[in-house]
């Protein structure tokens, strides 16, 4: 814990996230001469851009960045103005009252406003042998996983920017990367897919799903696909399996407490949710497209609002 942070102290804001919309909220914040804390459960703040090789459509930047270089440097620049960052995994929150109580595995923090931030994990496919074999041949992180399948076959499960971004990841390590989708319909932008198609070492295998996930013998492993158009199961032997199949809102903390919908946050025009003093930025929230840059406007909109509402603050 650092030696400015202590539980005792009534904090104008709390973030819980700390990804692109926690990190740009905790820098207005700061900026605006909030007492802020954010409370990260990872080592590193960034949230999924840490598991980002390159990013290549946030504004100001001509060639790709590192993804996890932006999210440094995002946090660098936040604790420049005065942010705190505490790694802490929020396990309980109390909003109700003027006064909102965040309870870590170690503290619980007080604050006048909280900002959810918690951002969303990667969605499972939810077959046989998925769970038993998680970090032992199958990963959603080529970044951090890639590396380990030099000259290897891997498949890749999905047919949006992530799953097509990532087999050219992939590509680099592997011998050959198949992208396995249930049709040939793919949601990645074309300019992307195009780098796929020119990517000799990448095959797309369009019309199957994953049934199972047969790793147990590390002499015969290899999935069970099913053919959608016959329902034939075919036996696809790869070495590692990478799943990129979208992602579900981390809102389990706040069931019954916050207004969901379909899991993610509802919230107003200016992030605010049906809980005086809760705000919600980035995919958390219910909203059409979730990108850093997005995540970024959120934050400081956010920010902007709960500056507002802490200017005319009174305890109940």
């Amino acid at each position: 814990m650092p030696t400015n942070a202590d539980p005792n102290t009534l904090y104008d804001l709390i973030i819980i996230g700390g990804g692109p919309a926690g990190l740009t909220a905790g820098l207005y914040a700061a900026r605006y001469k909030l007492k802020t804390l954010m409370l990260e459960k990872a080592v590193i703040s960034g949230g999924q851009l840490t598991a980002t090789e390159w990013v290549e459509n946030y504004p100001g930047f001509p060639e790709p960045i590192l993804g996890q270089k932006l999210a440094k440097d995002m946090e660098s620049q936040a604790k420049q103005f005065g942010l705190e960052i505490i790694n802490e995994s929020v396990i309980d929150v109390d909003l109700a009252g003027s006064i909102k109580k965040i309870v870590t595995d170690y503290s619980t923090w007080q604050a006048k406003s909280v900002l959810i931030a918690t951002g969303s994990a990667s969605r499972k496919l939810g077959v046989p042998g998925e769970k038993e074999n998680a970090g032992r041949g199958v990963s959603y992180c080529a970044t951090c996983d890639g590396p380990f399948y030099p000259d290897k076959i891997v498949a890749v499960i999905g047919g949006g920017n992530s799953a097509f971004e990532e087999s050219i990841f992939l590509a680099k390590y592997a011998s050959k990367v198949v992208i396995i989708h249930r049709s040939d319909d793919y949601r990645a932008d074309k300019i992307i897919q195009d780098k796929v198609m020119a990517n000799p070492k990448i095959e797309l295998m369009p019309g199957y799903a994953v049934q199972s996930i047969e790793f147990a013998n590390s002499d015969d492993k290899h999935l069970v696909l099913v053919e959608q158009g016959t329902g034939a199961e075919i036996s696809f032997p790869a070495d590692g399996v990478f799943i990129f199949i979208g992602h579900v809102p981390n809102t389990k903390l706040f069931e019954e407490k916050i207004e969901l919908e379909a899991g993610y946050i509802v919230t107003d025009r200016r992030h605010f949710t049906n809980v005086e003093g809760v705000w919600a930025a980035g995919d958390v929230e219910a909203k059409s497209l979730r990108q850093v840059a997005t995540a970024v406007g959120d934050g400081a909109c956010a920010a902007f609002w709960i500056n507002k509402y802490i200017e005319d603050w009174t305890e109940n």
